[in-house]
């Protein structure tokens, strides 16, 4: 259902004052959630040439089970993560579905992609090379959580209240503490 707007009850759409707030705070994890994939890039360069073409193409990531998406563009040292909508209609290379904490799993390798996929708890839409490439460039990463969540190594800027809050906002939605 990709590009099809996700409404509640209410007819808002998704994710309603969650969403909302999450979007009007997005400027703190985009800085957190960047500059990982960036660190990641700056760590170990070589895993990202993996990716081939796929490096400037846009992941959709979109939890099913959170009210915001993430849109990953994995360009090595230019790499961002961008915080935004469920139903962002920008086009995008691939759309990566299925409930945060599983999502986190698979972008840490602590869940099994291949089983993930074909019980249909994570859904795939789009290019299916890209997604591949992607997926083999993540396994050779060998990201931690806290990788992703770009507390290693340490940020070089203390967090302001808005990127803290905005932080812990998603480590309860992921369910890490």
């Amino acid at each position: 259902m990709a590009g099809a707007a996700w409404r509640g009850r209410s007819g808002r759409p998704a994710g309603g004052a969650a969403a909302d707030l999450l979007m009007a705070f997005r400027a703190a994890p985009e800085r957190v959630l960047t500059a990982a994939v960036r660190g990641v890039a700056g760590r170990r360069p070589e895993v990202f040439e993996r990716l081939g073409d796929a490096c400037r193409a846009d992941f959709v990531i979109a939890p099913s089970d959170f009210p915001v998406a993430f849109r990953l563009r994995p360009d090595g040292a230019a790499g961002e993560v961008r915080v935004v909508r469920r139903d962002d209609p920008q086009p995008c290379a691939a759309r990566i579905t299925g409930p945060l904490v599983l999502l986190l799993s698979l972008l840490d390798g602590s869940a099994d992609a291949d089983a993930a996929f074909f019980s249909r708890r994570v859904r795939i839409e789009g290019d299916t090379d890209a997604t591949v490439a992607l997926h083999n460039t993540l396994e050779a990463a060998d990201l931690s959580l806290a990788d992703l969540l770009g507390v290693r190594p340490p940020l070089r800027e203390p967090l302001t209240r808005g990127a803290a809050a905005a932080l812990a906002v998603l480590r309860r939605h992921a369910g890490v503490a």
